[in-house]
């Protein structure tokens, strides 16, 4: 075998092991696009129902105030959630509505609208997160038994 069929093998065997890595990283950056797509979708979704929950509690503080709205809350919370749709929960105290969205894959959206006895509702907080679950299970190896 002669020096040249040597090179030759070893340039061929690089580019094998750069084929493979560079397979891999396009996978890689795949599964992440996918999983960040879906998450802006989430977002989105969330979004949506707060910017509905929003509107209709403007709608019905124009009535009589945050009365209006601790009356109604309840239905306006259903008319904002939809069966495939983010949760939501609020609660109403002393004139502050809070509401937290929340989709199935643990983004949520919190926020705080101030509504006052004329009817005028402010946002006061607008707050995108996502639930994180610490996975406890490695343990790393001391060195100890």
């Amino acid at each position: 075998m002669g020096p040249i069929s040597l090179f030759a093998l070893v340039v061929a065997l690089c580019l094998a092991v750069m084929a493979v890595l560079a397979v891999t990283t396009a996978r890689a950056s795949g599964s992440l696009a996918e999983r960040q797509a879906a998450f802006t979708a989430d977002d989105y979704a969330n979004e949506a129902v707060a910017q509905e929950l929003l509107a209709r509690v403007r709608v019905a503080a124009d009535e009589r105030g945050a009365g209006a709205v601790e009356a109604r809350l309840d239905d306006l919370l259903a008319a904002c959630s939809g069966e495939d749709g983010p949760a939501v929960t609020a609660s109403i105290n002393e004139g502050q509505l809070s509401a937290h969205v929340e989709s199935a894959s643990g983004r949520c959206l919190d926020v705080v609208l101030a509504i006052g006895e004329n009817g005028e509702v402010s946002v006061e907080s607008w707050l995108a997160t996502t639930l994180w679950d610490e996975d406890t299970g490695d343990v790393l190896w001391t060195g100890q038994k």
